[in-house]
């Protein structure tokens, strides 16, 4: 219990000590960019970010923010003074101007725009009273007027109240104008908006290039009514990840989008960092081609399941399986089914029964207690030690009676302690029905065949010694393939394929 509490102890620690690394990294390097971007002290820099908890705030979205604002023609001071404006994202930034900008506003000071949201909720009428929409002007009309197709400006309702609150009028011709432009119902379009609440406040001007962008990549009216998100996206997102990322991997990145829609949404520098930590992890190009929705997900989140895989036995023995990064994208699902499968004593956890979408196929497995391998990841897995063809190793390893009974990470021991001991690949490939036997079996039976009066062991060739471990495992079992089983126990369910 002491050894407990001690382990407990330290690992807060190393957390606490983690934490102070980052607080302290963090904050130098945001310290600098407001030193250099607004011209105060680094003192006072450090202090600020301290007061409005920026340290946690990432330096390249930081830097976005102030260019943005400086861009605007907002001075130093007002910047600093308007704290929520370094907060926020940048994008939200970007696009909040835009929407009030659109619904009339005429003096966006720093002010207004880091208290968007909540002037976007005030009375149209209250917000002529204090001069930031001008008394004359239509607030409807004037988000129209930002409407590029004509034939849909005809058609749009402009005669809202003063006496309304400007976030409604707002929300009231976007709904107007997504049934025109997507020819979807009121029913429709207000399910989307209820889902998909960060559209509602959009700038009408990002929306239809969004729109534009979408039906580019293939997208029908349909489709993104479905996927209503893609409104609230990034249009520099998109273009850029199209025009610098597009083969990426050698992929098709506009097929990619069309087939996981959430990619159009994913900054190009989340995608750079996550193509870096798989290569970091030598993950092919080609294993990444077939799971390309493994790059709408945060850096962070792949680089820690990746190292969580890496430290799991089970796991890490489908690293080079085409469609491992399966494991990655649904990890979650894959560990949960894992250890229900090891506290149920299945050790055959192949790539196919972790991540597969069909739930009865993987309950079937679990019911009926088929502690057996697919017999395409068997052969992935060979095909990637030996560079064999899957048609000659089916042929090879299938003459065992067993073959599919084994976990690929005991296999994977029994193969390299065989390197170890210097046994060529050509070798192990010959005799390949010895990595279904069990590391002490195989160790048991080098040894006796080291140690045996009846051979000399230099003598023999590698094929030779391989044939008579096999011989030693087997004899007492009578030759029938029990020999790979442990402790001489053999499962009920012995079927050959699932």
């Amino acid at each position: 219990m002491l050894r407990f509490y001690f382990i407990l102890e330290n690992r807060f620690k190393n957390i606490k000590q983690y934490k102070t690394l980052c607080y302290n990294t963090n904050t130098n390097v945001n310290s600098q960019i407001l030193t250099d971007l607004l011209g105060i002290s680094h003192k006072e820099a450090k202090l600020y970010i301290d007061k409005y908890k920026l340290f946690n705030k990432d330096g390249e979205l930081l830097t976005q923010n102030i260019r943005i604002c400086q861009s605007i023609g907002y001075r130093n001071k007002d910047i600093l003074n308007s704290r929520s404006l370094l907060s926020v994202h940048p994008t939200e930034l970007e696009q909040h101007y835009k929407a009030l900008e659109e619904g009339g506003f005429s003096n966006i000071t720093a002010h207004v725009l880091a208290k968007a949201r909540t002037f976007m909720r005030r009375l149209i009428m209250e917000l002529k009273g204090i001069n930031l929409i001008p008394y004359s002007l239509n607030v409807s009309e004037n988000l129209v007027s930002f409407i590029e197709d004509k034939n849909i400006v005809t058609r749009m309702k402009t005669d809202y109240s003063d006496e309304i609150l400007w976030k409604d009028v707002h929300l009231a011709v976007l709904k107007n104008y997504l049934m025109l432009r997507l020819d979807g119902t009121e029913e429709e379009i207000e399910k989307l908006l209820r889902i998909h609440t960060f559209v509602r406040n959009k700038s009408f001007r990002v929306i239809q290039k969004n729109i534009k962008i979408a039906e580019e990549l293939g997208f029908g009216a349909r489709k993104i009514i479905k996927h209503g998100y893609l409104l609230a996206n990034c249009p520099s997102y998109t273009e850029t990840t199209l025009r610098d990322l597009g083969d990426l991997a050698g992929m098709n990145m506009r097929q990619a989008m069309w087939q996981y829609p959430k990619l159009i949404m994913t900054p190009p520098r989340n995608i750079i960092k996550i193509y870096g930590i798989l290569k970091e992890f030598d993950i092919s190009d080609e294993i990444i081609r077939k799971q390309p929705n493994v790059f709408h997900m945060s850096p962070e989140t792949v680089k820690l399941r990746l190292q969580e895989i890496e430290k799991c036995p089970d796991m890490k023995i489908l690293f080079q399986h085409p469609k491992f990064l399966a494991l990655v994208v649904h990890h979650n699902r894959a560990k949960t089914r894992l250890d229900f499968l090891q506290q149920s004593q299945l050790r055959c956890a192949t790539l196919s029964i972790l991540k597969t979408n069909v739930r009865y196929e993987y309950e079937e497995y679990v019911k009926e207690g088929k502690d057996v391998n697919k017999v395409s990841d068997l052969l992935h897995y060979l095909e990637r030690l030996f560079s064999i063809t899957r048609h000659e190793l089916k042929k090879k390893i299938s003459r065992h009676p067993y073959y599919l009974q084994v976990p690929l990470k005991d296999m994977q021991t029994t193969y390299d302690y065989l390197l170890m001991n210097r046994f060529s690949k050509e070798s192990i490939y010959k005799i390949v029905y010895i990595l279904l036997y069990p590391i002490d079996k195989v160790e048991k039976a080098h040894d006796e065949l080291r140690n045996s009066s009846n051979y000399n062991y230099k003598s023999l060739s590698q094929i030779n010694k391989l044939n008579l471990m096999l011989y030693f495992m087997e004899k007492e079992y009578h030759f029938t393939g029990n020999g790979i089983w442990k402790n001489d126990k053999k499962p009920e369910y012995t079927e050959k394929s699932i």
